[in-house]
């Protein structure tokens, strides 16, 4: 029995009949094993009890009667309220990636006649997250369970692994890929506002995206293409190793979105020997100067196109 000596819990804003409504939604929660002091960052609070085993699954077994009694929360404040302040946001957040999980169970399960929204937008399953432009705490996630295409990616996030759904990333471009949204889905795939399939200028842009200010700085110096962006200047340019390394990394990683369009790869090639306007016009739909001018430069570095700087780079690229 507890000592008398110790304030129990205070009287609490919600009730027990509240308790158990959320406790029972929670248990089919992909979120139930999640940490509780993950939970709490992400809300802006902080759960006071560390360990890997401090999960919503560690309490919700319990009824509200027996939590006031467990000495974690007997004569600790307004913890308990804090629990279900935490519980009760993530069930808010848990239920629109509930239900889009389970449209696209639906969509699996009853063959439904729609196609899967991938195929509505003609975006192949096998485009390598290499040439997505997802933040690279998407990319730890995604290296850890080792999965390297976007197929295997939907997969991962259909099964609603715990992790998934604490990075809003993954849940935003859930919502922008169930509404078939090419506007919000650019920010992620190569795809263009309005058009079905992927496009080789924005894939190129992705992994310019993807650059430090040194390794842009190297490729438009060597190919003397003007930025407005002052930490893309001249001064970052790479040290003779660093730039070779980076040169045969950019042409790994295009090789493998010429493979994925080789239509586009080709016509990348005609643009570029037709000169100037067409390689402009090739990279326009970007919609962004600076990143077109590097989209260019990674293109050319990509298909060995012969620097038009005389100096150094120009040197290590021949």
């Amino acid at each position: 029995m507890n000592d008398t000596s110790i304030e129990p819990v205070a009287k609490l804003p919600f009730t027990e009949e509240q308790w158990d409504v959320l406790r029972y939604y929670l248990q089919d929660s992909v979120m139930v094993k999640t940490n509780l002091c993950s939970l709490a960052k992400n809300m802006g609070l902080k759960w006071p009890i560390r360990g890997k085993d401090e999960t919503p699954e560690r309490y919700i077994n319990f009824t509200l009667a027996e939590l006031k009694d467990m000495e974690e929360f007997y004569g600790k404040g307004n913890r308990l309220e804090l629990l279900y302040s935490i519980l009760l946001e993530t069930k808010r957040l848990d239920e629109p990636f509930a239900d889009m999980t389970r449209h696209l169970d639906r969509v699996a399960e009853e063959e439904a006649e729609a196609p899967p929204p991938l195929q509505q937008l003609e975006i192949p399953t096998d485009l390598p997250l290499g040439l997505t432009n997802f933040s690279e705490e998407t990319m730890v996630i995604c290296r850890g369970e080792e999965y390297d295409t976007l197929g295997q990616l939907l997969n991962f996030l259909q099964r609603g692994l715990t992790t998934a759904v604490v990075n809003g990333e993954f849940r935003q471009f859930l919502n922008a890929l169930n509404q078939l949204d090419t506007c919000k889905l650019s920010q992620y795939l190569p795809v263009r506002e309005g058009n079905k399939g992927i496009h080789l200028a924005e894939t190129l842009a992705h992994i310019g995206r993807k650059m430090d200010a040194a390794q842009a700085a190297t490729l438009l110096h060597a190919y003397r293409i003007s930025t407005t962006r002052p930490s893309w200047s001249e001064e970052a340019v790479l040290s003779k190793t660093l730039t070779l390394a980076l040169i045969s990394e950019v042409k790994e990683t295009v090789q493998q979105a010429f493979d994925l369009m080789p239509d586009q790869a080709q016509q990348l090639r005609n643009a570029i020997q037709s000169g100037v306007g067409a390689s402009v016009r090739f990279f326009v739909p970007i919609g962004d100067p600076d990143l077109e001018g590097l989209a260019l430069a990674i293109a050319m570095a990509a298909l060995d196109m012969k620097p038009r700087h005389k100096g150094l780079i120009g040197r290590l690229i021949n």
